[in-house]
């Protein structure tokens, strides 16, 4: 991560599992910002918390084949970036559920979870090697900025 911080501003997503609603709305909404985040400038990249050859099956209807990968089955970089397993409540709330049913109209369903569901996901620019902006989501269901976060500015 920090090499390809290097030369360009790197937006770093961490992902909850590849059954979350959120998390495929995430890669779905990332995929239509893709032009726009890589004319800032900023390259993406992903964590997640599955194995390479679930990751290659999830990411490939997003075209997302040249981006890099970070397999983190043990949520290792997940906790060096302070993202914590969720409570109850950050997952089981009002917000949430309504959440839920707006991301699966949109046709972001639920699969079948893979990992570590408890834990949170997370945003994160990087550049030279050293965090320049973050969104630790305080809810499952938050939505960043991702634009925002891409930008250096």
């Amino acid at each position: 991560m920090a090499a390809l911080s290097q030369d360009r501003p790197l937006l770093l997503v961490f992902l909850r599992h590849f059954g979350c609603t959120f998390c495929r709305e995430a890669v779905c909404e990332i995929e239509k910002l893709r032009p726009r985040i890589e004319s800032l400038g900023t390259q993406l990249a992903f964590v997640h918390l599955s194995t390479e050859e679930r990751a290659k099956k999830f990411f490939a209807p997003h075209h997302f084949g040249d981006i890099a990968r970070f397999a983190d089955p043990d949520g290792r970089l997940y906790e060096a970036f302070g993202l914590v397993h969720a409570k109850w409540r950050q997952y089981l709330n009002p917000r949430t559920v309504a959440r839920m049913f707006i991301a699966s109209a949109r046709g972001n369903f639920l699969g079948v979870p893979d990992g570590d569901v408890e834990r949170m996901p997370g945003v994160f620019l990087i550049h030279h090697a050293r965090v320049c902006k973050s969104f630790r989501h305080k809810l499952v269901s938050d939505r960043p900025d991702y634009l925002a976060i891409a930008s250096l500015d």
